[in-house]
């Protein structure tokens, strides 16, 4: 499972949001009858003197000689709001509203009165009267979107909160609660440009500073956000949720045993602090402490039984340590405190799929559009298909979502598709473009960022298993391989590597940036045992990270990276190979993919598509899998391999 970075999902609006626009004087009044004018008087200077319970006196007073006074009323309901008394300040506001409902005054003081007691709906509705009166009133478009959001209606409230800082550019507040609402509709670039701008408007804002760098983390620009975090603890040295962000971002840098140092010293001062028992989770297993790790989840669990952070803090812990019941029994609980969560759905559902529960494992999957940074969500007007209709005769476009290796491995259902009788337009990532239009020559196989000029239906590449119904006995396995490098590459290959001997591919690292980098490559130095006598060893590495290079030099591996452009360069060079070694990267399901004989190299908490306990992959018929039996048993595994290359 690559480890899901859990941040407390924090309330990313500004502090102490509710901000009263009651304001004395505010209606265009209707004076009463002249015997009652200087009553009227009277309350409005006690109002101004802030003696509120006198003032009510006198408009009760007014009131009971003028029962339909609207002003009268809307003052009065203002006069106690003053007093802390809601209830009556809301039914004084009704009765204005009543009488007088082409009031906008009133109409927007009763709304944020009715926010105040959480009767949101009416609030709504008092806000639409009030704006259908008085459109360009920036408050009422932002105490709008701020109900949008309560009633978990982030796309209303983006245009809400546009509409208020397009009528009032140096509302700081807009920008910021807009940054927050873009959040939710999953899409952090626009929310960190609209907290960036509310930033701008009050630079020494810590709520804002805190946003921005929490917005900043999640689209990992990780510097910037230790950057703000260290601004923060400028203004106030030893905040504890500037330290937390921090860690945070350390974390994401894979700079663990620093993360640990801040999250311990919070700890030590706030012991319930849930946020920081979640980073501290994350750095020990980060660090290879895995039991640590469970420990620490465990006592954030025992401090606060009913928090679905907690919960979720125990899954990842047990997640890693293959506990994969016990972690699902996690996910599902924090689930149970919190529906709205992004990550406890996303453990459960990889957790499902590590147990070979497809059924329920690839509906779960599709939780995976919540999770921040993972994917871009493309939406169409057209229907989306996850198998609700027959194919055949259907034109249906299928797109790339994640990485390089799941484009590869489930590019297999376009095949699916375009065999079930779909006209299927295929969207993948430049570097294989050029091998799958080689390959796939029953349907169109387009750019990245293209689409089709008309489609009936559309899926996201690893919906495409919930689709077909993928079960366990049913994955689509080919044996032979679904792709082919171009013969003439291969030969020419062939003929570049010297002859003599077995020539075997090997790969030791991934992508630095992911997530779960730590838990899958491995340093080139411990593997040096493997290259033994009488083979041709073959770097696969595209790229070599500095700390490799000097045993690359030294152990006299083959480097032809300067000629792998894209991904049919590599596949042309594995198709020329006898074995292909290597962690969990890109290149294990390219090897699979071409049928190529494949040995994986698996930590001891590996991802989903390995399953558990299993020393072959159902996915490629022609893949050998060794996995740690504990750890960073990377030993373990070369000793194993170095006895299956020796039989």
């Amino acid at each position: 499972m690559a480890p899901v970075l859990r941040m407390e999902r924090q309330d990313l609006r500004h502090d102490g949001h509710f901000s009263t626009h009651l304001a004395l004087g505010r209606p265009s009044m209707k004076p009463p009858s002249r015997a009652n004018q200087p009553l009227f008087a009277e309350a409005i200077g006690l109002m101004r003197q802030g003696n509120f319970a006198a003032a009510e006196a006198s408009f009760l007073r007014l009131l009971k000689r003028e029962p339909r006074h609207a002003d009268a009323c809307h003052l009065a309901g203002l006069a106690v709001a003053r007093l802390a008394r809601p209830a009556d300040a809301a039914a004084y506001l009704r009765r204005a509203v009543a009488i007088n409902p082409r009031n906008p005054a009133a109409q927007m003081d009763l709304a944020q009165t009715l926010m105040g007691l959480g009767q949101d709906e009416e609030a709504l509705a008092s806000l639409d009267r009030a704006l259908a009166l008085e459109p360009n009133h920036a408050q009422s478009h932002y105490d709008r979107g701020t109900i949008l959001l309560k009633l978990k209606q982030p796309e209303a409230a983006i245009a809400a909160f546009e509409q208020a800082s397009l009528l009032q550019p140096d509302f700081a507040n807009a920008h910021n609660d807009l940054g927050y609402a873009l959040s939710k509709a999953k899409r952090p670039k626009d929310a960190l440009a609209a907290y960036q701008k509310a930033l701008s408007l009050q630079p020494d804002s810590i709520a804002y500073l805190m946003n921005t760098g929490t917005a900043l983390s999640a689209i990992k620009q990780y510097e910037e956000a230790l950057t703000l975090a260290d601004r923060i603890l400028q203004i106030k040295p030893g905040d504890d949720a500037a330290l937390i962000l921090r860690a945070e971002a350390l974390l994401g840098q894979g700079r663990a045993e620093e993360a640990l140092k801040i999250v311990e010293a919070v700890l030590a001062r706030d012991p319930r602090n849930l946020k920081a028992y979640g980073c501290l989770t994350t750095a020990l297993v980060f660090l290879g402490q895995t039991e640590a790790a469970l420990s620490a989840a465990e006592a954030s669990r025992a401090t606060l039984p009913d928090n679905a952070l907690a919960h979720y803090n125990c899954g990842y812990a047990l997640h890693q340590l293959n506990r994969l019941e016990e972690a699902l029994a996690s996910y599902e609980q924090a689930i149970k405190l919190d529906p709205d969560d992004n990550a406890s759905p996303w453990g459960r559902a990889l957790t499902l799929l590590s147990l070979g529960r497809y059924e329920e494992g690839w509906v779960a999957y599709e939780a995976r559009v919540r999770v921040p940074g993972l994917l871009t969500k493309r939406n169409y007007h057209k229907p989306l298909w996850l198998g609700q209709e027959m194919l055949k005769d259907k034109r249906l476009f299928v797109y790339w979502e994640q990485g390089f290796g799941d484009t590869i491995q489930f590019s297999r259902y376009a095949l699916l598709a375009a065999a079930a009788g779909a006209k299927v337009a295929f969207s993948v990532q430049d570097t294989l473009l050029r091998l799958f239009k080689g390959c796939f020559q029953n349907f169109t196989v387009i750019g990245p960022n293209e689409s089709p000029t008309d489609f009936d239906l559309y899926c996201p590449l690893l919906s495409m298993p919930l689709g077909f119904g993928t079960r366990l006995e049913t994955i689509p396995s080919v044996i032979g391989g679904y792709l082919k490098a171009p013969a003439e590459d291969v030969a020419l290959w062939q003929q570049k590597l010297a002859p003599a001997g077995r020539r075997i591919g090997l790969v030791w690292s991934g992508n630095q940036g992911h997530l779960n980098d730590f838990n899958r490559s491995v340093p080139l130095a411990r593997l040096q045992g493997l290259l033994q006598p009488g083979s041709i060893w073959v770097s696969l590495q595209k790229e070599v990270r500095e700390t490799d290079r000097p045993t690359l030099e030294a152990i006299g591996l083959v480097d032809p990276s300067a000629d792998l452009r894209d991904f049919a360069d590599t596949a042309a060079l594995i198709s020329a190979l006898d074995l292909v070694i290597t962690v969990d990267t890109s290149v294990a399901h390219l090897a699979g993919a071409l049928g190529k004989p494949c040995w994986v190299m698996l930590p001891f908490a590996s991802d989903f598509r390995w399953m558990t306990d299993r020393e072959d992959s159902p996915w490629y018929p022609n893949m050998r899998l060794f996995r740690q039996q504990s750890t960073r048993d990377w030993d373990g595994v070369v000793a194993r391999i170095l006895e299956a290359l020796q039989s």
